[in-house]
Formats: C-alpha cells, structure tokens, sequence
C-alpha cells in the first residue's frame, strides 16, 4: 500500500481486522488512528491500545466514543494528516451508508482522498462487499482500491496447520500458542455479570515452549480486561532472558488461577454473606492480594 492513498479491505467479519492491526503494531513504528464499532472494553482483548488511538463509534456519550458523524469523524482525520505519518482504519462503513446514505458516504469518501493525496498515512475501509450495491461499489472502489490486506494472514495460518498435521513432535500447547499468536482473543469469550462488571475466567497456561514477548503482553491485556491488577508480571515485558519472563509470569498465573477459584467459591455462597462483604472480597480477589487470608475466611463461612 502506497503513502496518501485510501483503499478498501474485504472481509465478512471485522475481528479479523484485528490481529492483522496488531502485527503492524509489532512491525513498526508507525502511528495508528482507528474508527471501531467496538468499545474499548472489548478491543483490549486483540490490541494493546496503549498503541492506538482509538475512537469508539457510539451514540453513548461515554470516554472515548464519538457519534458516528462524517463531520467528526472527517475533522479527526484531516487534522491528522500534516503532522507525522502512519496508518488510518475506519470500520463500520455499512452502518455510516445506512445513517447517512450512499451520496453522503461517497462524498466523505472523496473528501478524505483529496485531504490526504500528498500526506504520508494510509487510510483503510474493512467492509462487507455483500452488503452494497454493486453500482455503488464499485464507484467506491475508484476511490478506494482493494488490497488484500488479510490475506497474507490467512495463507501464514493455512501454511502453519498443513505444516503441523503430520508432525508427531509438536505438543497441543505450542500449536494453541502459535493460534493465539494469529489469532488474540479469538477462542476466549469473557463473561460479565448482570451489573456489566466481568467475570474471572481460567485461561490457558502459557508453557514455556513458544512463550514470547508478545504473547505476554497479549495475556496481560486479556487479564487486564477481566479487572485484576498484574502489575506483578509487567516487568517480564522488559527481561530479555525469555526462562526468567516465563517463570516471572508462571508465578502471577498461579496467583491468577487461586483467584479464578476463589471467585468461583464466592460466587457460589453469596446468598449467605452481605453486599459489602460481597464487593470487598470480589476488589481484593482483582488486587491479587491476601489470597490466603481470604481463603481461609471463605472456609470458614
């Protein structure tokens, strides 16, 4: 992809924009400006979004979210475009053209192109060809060429299972690693209770085979989002002796699966004890702190 042009990426479904955004996180250095119809909560389970800056598509007010306005939306990009260079993704294409119809959309469209013709950014739609007209289409894509943006992703993913299905010597644990590598977030589906708070959740043991840097942040940031503070295992980020990271983090993952369990239990008696209680065990269950005391409280109840 070329410096100052807009392009279109077919996909039928967006999470797989995601992982791709992920490894160009990884690959450079670039700046990365994204339009989601996801909120925060839920893209912190595919990419580090200490990384991104990112807006939440969203008639909420709420922090983070703009409503879905071509004017907004717009202003944001172009103010964007003199200073430094990187990558532009605008999801939700579809729902912009049911909002505010197919001239609207195109005129945006237009206008995006001209502001960024001489810019040093790229500016991606991900949509569902099936969805549009195909007059309307393909006006859009003089506009916005397609690149194939995923499917060098896809062929890395098929070469990696034709690689592994007559190989006796890889265990299960290293392939689930090299899948969540291709594909974060994508076989984990994160509960929350009535009142939107998330549920603990036991997640797979990384094993040593395979570990990373980058997994171990993937994992963080899953853990992250379940509400617990493992602050513990972020300097495993910085050791470069991958044995002493995965021993760092083996230790919080331990911590990690007692509170897992201990939720589980307090979950399972809390007809009998009262709201606050309730709510102070749940808080230091997340700190990760005094697990012992607070497993011997819960025995004895």
């Amino acid at each position: 992809m070329e410096q100052g042009r807009l392009y279109t990426a077919e996909l039928s479904d967006n999470t797989a924009l995601y992982p791709w955004l992920d490894k160009q996180l990884e690959v450079s250095q670039q700046q990365v400006l994204l339009f989601s119809r996801q909120p925060h909560k839920r893209l912190l389970e595919y990419i580090d979004l200490a990384k991104v800056e990112s807006y939440w598509l969203s008639d909420r007010a709420t922090a983070g979210a703009i409503t879905p306005s071509l004017e907004k939306i717009a202003h944001i990009i172009t103010s964007k475009l003199p200073n430094d260079h990187g990558l532009i993704v605008i999801e939700g294409l579809e729902w912009l053209v049911s909002l505010h119809g197919e001239d609207a959309v195109l005129a945006f469209v237009r206008q995006i192109r001209d502001e960024s013709y001489k810019s040093s950014w790229k500016i991606i739609f991900p949509i569902n060809c099936l969805v549009f007209d195909s007059v309307w289409l393909a006006r859009l894509r003089r506009e916005a060429p397609e690149a194939d943006i995923f499917l060098q992703m896809q062929e890395e993913l098929i070469e990696f299972h034709e690689e592994h299905s007559d190989t006796q010597n890889d265990s299960s644990d290293a392939i689930k690693i090299h899948n969540f590598q291709q594909m974060p977030g994508e076989n984990i589906e994160l509960d929350t209770r009535e009142d939107g708070s998330p549920r603990l959740v036991m997640l797979t043991r990384l094993p040593r085979n395979g570990f990373s840097n980058s997994i171990l942040t993937r994992r963080i940031l899953q853990w992250r989002r379940m509400g617990l503070d493992v602050s513990e295992v972020e300097p495993a980020l910085t050791i470069m002796d991958e044995k002493r990271a995965h021993q760092l983090y083996s230790s919080v993952e331990e911590k990690v699966r007692r509170a897992v369990q201990l939720e589980n239990h307090l979950e399972a008696i809390s007809d009998n004890i009262s709201a606050t209680e309730l709510t102070t065990a749940r808080f230091r269950i997340r700190q990760l702190t005094g697990l012992d005391e607070l497993e011997k409280w819960l025995l004895n109840l």
